[in-house]
């Protein structure tokens, strides 16, 4: 999966605070989700009302093991989670085509597994198609 943001914070050796950058994550999940945001009132004849905000096409992801000397390495994937972690938009190549994403929560934007003594880690996060 490709993915193209700007780097805005915990920048890489390397790279330039507002510069836009390219990493290829390989994934080991990648779950569709859809929702609807909305309310429903039920009046006391029985009669249902619907009111629909949005509708979401929502992803679950999860990389494969990433480590400190692997391409993508983990400074490459803490710049870019910490890049867009407060909103920012980012594009993702996630079925062939690239469309324009956001995390879904800026509270806990994402999370990172150590896998072993080593550096070695997996990152999952939630993302929010625009």
């Amino acid at each position: 999966m490709q993915i193209d943001y700007t780097a805005r914070r915990s920048i890489k050796a390397g790279h330039s605070v507002d510069t836009p950058y390219t990493i290829v994550v390989d994934l080991s999940r990648l779950d569709r989700k859809y929702a609807t945001v909305g309310n429903q009132a039920v009046a006391l004849s029985g009669t249902t009302y619907t009111t629909v905000h949005r509708r979401e096409v929502l992803f679950d992801l999860q990389t494969t093991l990433i480590e400190s000397s692997g391409t993508p390495d983990i400074a490459d994937m803490l710049e870019f989670l910490d890049s867009v972690s407060s909103g920012e938009s980012f594009s993702l190549d996630v079925s062939g085509t690239t469309e324009t994403y956001v995390l879904t929560s800026i509270t806990r934007p994402y999370s990172t597994t150590r896998v072993g003594y080593d550096d070695i880690y997996r990152y999952s996060f939630s993302v929010r198609k625009l």
